[in-house]
């Protein structure tokens, strides 16, 4: 061990000295003095602390005792082996960096990394925790899945520095290209040492199979490329640390090195349990090998610890690659001993007989292949582009293949599951950013899952990713959604054969929807209201919501139209009279205010919504209780805005809604401590300032903050007044300066301050942070799709000073691109459109021009007649039906 002791011993003599006479490989180091400890017995003990040494290197030692006037006395010669040290744990808990961002996977396995390239945790089988695999305590951000640590080092005539350590290595991280593989650059401070990690989880055709034949997913890679940039040949030792907490280390488990493959297993073969949520009724076994090119010794350190090493040559001027392997299997009961046969070994001979280089390459390839129907947008700022991209990758990974389901968040145990609400925004932002088949995979999950909720029929809280309910929480607007949701599919699809085959799905849904919960006390229709009561959308209080009940619209009018679509019109007859009486007997009146218990959720004191009526006073618990009920609700809700984007319930124009966004981002400010960021989705109705410490990280919210842009790009599309899209615009601005290295994650603090703390989503970023970028970049694109009416629309946002923006995507009906520019200092626009189209769409153009009091000079090509110019909106609008084949069109006006 680095700077280990050695304690000798010699009988209790007076005025003697003892020394350690030692020889490190051949060399002498003489003799190293001692301390003297105490005498017990008839010995004497004494400290002798031994210089540092580089791992592997042999000592040869004995001790010497001098007394005067007596023969010098020696032991006999001892040898020992310097052991690989451990990691410093010194520098932050379980080893890693305290907040781990980087995120790799195939979407059947996901892996956590953190910022200098070492592994902290593991998702498998599923994308996030599947019913028999959870942490061992989920509520607790340190607890894990499966792995603790992974970590590479390197011992270069030293100790060995693990790259996790920051006294020894300088990190750079980023993800190279449109891809889900992430890489590491580490600078050695000690000498001319480079080392780059590639972490990647391999899909496509280059996947192994098992024993029976079958693709064999779970194949984790990290790859270590180490360069001498200096003049000499260096003898070095490659290390890799491993702490294994397989299925939380929960059950029966273990680690141990198999000589025969030359792999280190991990493994649990669990336990049972009355309660199927603390049980573990599974085996799960990883094995991790290094690759063939040399031997590799394994170190055990502790019960579920363990080092991995081998002896490399690095010479100057030259790459040496030392890959490892972390290869997943898992069996759906208890005890299975023939895991590693069945999976693990034809794994471990695919690793190493493969070139892993295609299998790199092959990857990087299909995440290519991913990301080809991505919009490029033509803006100013490329680095909004950037970040579309990188979310929309990244909630890929939270995207399931096998089961259709969607993983709330992985940053902690406890969001790893699937909650409805999150999968349906998350699936219908990928939906619109060129992916239907991950929301089509979304909807079937659900279509399957609700078979579970026996004898309840609304969709609970959260599931496993397999679909086993979690949390049972009876919140209406989970099941509204699902019907809102499957509305985006087809007009993104047109596929209106799938919306028949789930249509069990929609009549359930539209069930909950009028207040049939199949028996749970806290979902209901309110007839005194005509509101649904149900659990919010924060899950921890009941009552009539404005956001639930607005869901509740949406979904029902989205169902109406479904079954018209299927000739369903007494169904639609249904649900579109529930809808309108919600809407406008429940909704829209205003509260009277001489008594209680009369419906309306507009306060006519303040003209604004209110965030929800008849609400428990019992924090978890619903109640009809009169004494435990508040009649009405003066906390402002940002939710609200959702009546206007993205329900379209409203125009953002309605006065009850730019009142409620005025007061919030005039409350917010004291709260958050930047005017830009909103610190919450809640907010009491007077402003209250931030009570806390000097230098408190301050509260941030991007769902609350994204909600709020998007109705501000709308407010700005829909009333021409720019200072609306000038706002939108500085808070994504500020939003982005507030990215992490990756763009993965969200900090208190800006980029440019050292030390930062992540801001806490407890439930989950996969909604909240990447679909809400991406649904908010797309705004800006202006640029839609109808796969059902074959319509495209164009709606450009000119924000602030911008002068030119426009997009680039492929639909499918075919590729388009437009660009609208501005002259500077000129109220002169240009609009062009060019676009390859495999079959005859309607191009249908609303352009909102701020500023523009008349049209001016119209020039068009080809010919077409000037458009609707309405000067109060400062809106063009005009439409041209476009055949199939190239199309090349500009408009020049003002």
């Amino acid at each position: 061990m680095w700077s280990a002791a050695v304690v000798g011993t010699h009988p209790v003599e007076a005025d003697q000295r003892v020394w350690l006479e030692l020889f490190a490989d051949d060399m002498s180091l003489g003799r190293i003095p001692t301390f003297w400890i105490e005498n017990k017995g008839e010995n004497s003990y004494w400290h002798a602390p031994i210089p540092p040494q580089a791992v592997g290197v042999r000592l040869h030692y004995r001790s010497v005792a001098e007394r005067e006037g007596a023969e010098t006395a020696y032991s006999a010669y001892q040898d020992s082996i310097v052991r690989p040290n451990l990691p410093d744990r010194t520098e932050a808990p379980d080893l890693l960096s305290p907040a781990p961002e980087g995120l790799v996977g195939n979407r059947h396995m996901t892996v956590r990394v953190d910022g200098r390239g070492s592994t902290y945790d593991v998702y498998f089988p599923t994308v996030g925790l599947h019913s028999n695999v959870r942490p061992k305590e989920g509520d607790l951000p340190q607890s894990r899945s499966h792995f603790r640590a992974i970590v590479g080092g390197l011992a270069v005539g030293r100790r060995l520095d693990w790259f996790t350590e920051r006294s020894a290595w300088d990190a750079l991280q980023t993800y190279p290209g449109t891809t889900n593989l992430l890489t590491t650059d580490l600078a050695w401070r000690n000498g001319p040492i480079r080392v780059l990690i590639t972490d990647f989880v391999a899909m496509g055709d280059v996947l192994p199979t098992n024993a029976g034949m079958a693709r064999s997913s779970g194949q984790y890679i990290k790859r270590f490329r180490l360069r001498n940039e200096g003049t000499e040949t260096r003898q070095a030792i490659f290390g890799v640390y491993v702490q294994a907490e397989v299925n939380g280390g929960v059950g029966d488990t273990g680690l141990s090195w198999h000589d025969q493959d030359r792999a280190l297993l991990a493994i649990n073969r669990g336990h049972g349990h009355s309660n199927r949520k603390l049980a573990r009724d599974s085996t799960i076994e990883f094995a991790l090998a290094l690759d063939p090119r040399g031997e590799v010794d394994c170190e055990p350190t502790g019960p579920n610890e363990a080092i991995l090493y081998r002896w490399i040559e690095l010479p100057p001027g030259e790459a040496v690659t030392v890959d490892l392997l972390v290869s997943g299997a898992f069996t759906g009961w208890r005890g299975d001993q023939g895991t590693f046969t069945h999976w693990l070994r034809p794994a471990l001979n695919w690793f190493r007989s493969t070139d892993l280089d295609a299998v790199e390459q092959n990857t990087a390839r299909e995440w290519d292949k991913f990301a080809e129907p991505f919009p490029t947008l033509h803006l100013p700022r490329a680095s909004y582009t950037v970040s579309l991209r990188r979310s929309a990758l990244a909630a890929a990974l939270h995207a399931d293949v096998d089961h259709g389901s969607v993983a709330a968040g992985l940053e902690r145990g406890l969001s790893a599951y699937c909650w409805p609400r999150d999968a349906i925004w998350v699936g219908g932002a990928m939906a619109r950013i060129g992916h239907p088949e991950i929301l089509r995979g979304v909807l079937e999950w659900l279509n399957r899952v609700r078979a579970k909720n026996k004898p309840f029929l609304y969709w609970f809280q959260k599931y496993s990713i397999d679909g086993v309910p979690e949390w049972e929480t009876p919140a209406v607007d989970q099941s509204a959604l699902i019907l809102w949701g499957l509305k985006r599919y087809y007009r993104a699809t047109g596929d209106l054969d799938f919306v028949a085959e789930v249509w069990p799905l929609v009549e359930q849904a539209a069930r909950v929807c009028g207040g049939d919960s199949g028996g749970h006390p806290g979902l209901f229709f309110d007839e005194q209201l005509n509101l649904v009561s149900s659990a919010g959308m924060g899950d921890q209080l009941y009552g009539s919501f404005l956001y639930s009940n607005g869901a509740v619209v949406a979904g029902l009018r989205a169902a109406s139209q479904l079954a018209l679509r299927l000739n369903h019109e007494d169904k639609a007859a249904q649900w579109t009279s529930l809808a309108d009486r919600i809407w406008h007997e429940g909704i829209l009146p205003e509260v009277a205010t001489e008594r209680e218990g009369l419906p309306g959720l507009v306060d006519p004191e303040t003209g604004r919504f209110l965030s929800g009526r008849r609400i428990s006073m019992l924090r978890g618990l619903w109640t009809q209780d009169p004494l435990f009920l508040i009649d009405r609700s003066v906390t402002l809700e940002v939710n609200a805005l959702a009546l206007a984007t993205p329900f379209n319930l409203l125009p953002a124009t309605d006065p009850r809604l730019q009142k409620t966004a005025e007061t919030i981002l005039r409350i917010n400010t004291p709260l958050s401590g930047d005017p830009n960021i909103l610190a919450r989705t809640s907010y009491p109705p007077t402003p209250r300032r931030r009570t806390g410490h000097v230098g408190e990280h301050p509260e941030i919210s991007s769902l609350a903050t994204f909600w709020m842009i998007r109705y501000l790009v709308e407010l700005g599309r829909a009333s021409a007044q720019g200072r609306h899209w000038s706002r939108a615009l500085t808070m994504i601005d500020a939003l982005l300066g507030r990215l992490g290295p990756l763009g993965l994650l969200l900090r208190t603090g800006g980029r440019t301050q050292d030390s930062v703390r992540i801001a806490p989503s407890p439930g989950g970023i996969a909604w909240s942070l990447h679909a809400m970028m991406i649904e908010t970049m797309l705004d800006l694109a202006g640029m839609e799709y109808d796969a059902v009416e074959r319509r495209l629309q164009i709606q450009p946002i000119l924000a602030g000073s911008w002068p030119q923006t426009g997009a680039s995507r492929r639909f499918p009906c075919g590729e388009a691109t437009y660009r609208l520019d501005r002259m500077v200092g000129s109220t002169v626009h240009r609009l062009t459109f060019e676009a390859s189209l495999d079959q005859a769409i309607v191009l249908q153009i609303a352009v909102t021009c701020p500023g523009l009091t008349e049209l001016g000079p119209w020039q068009s090509s080809p010919e077409c007649p000037p458009p609707d110019f309405d000067p109060k909106t400062c809106r063009l609008q005009w439409m041209l039906e476009l055949e199939a084949g190239e199309h090349r069109c500009s408009w020049t006006w003002g």
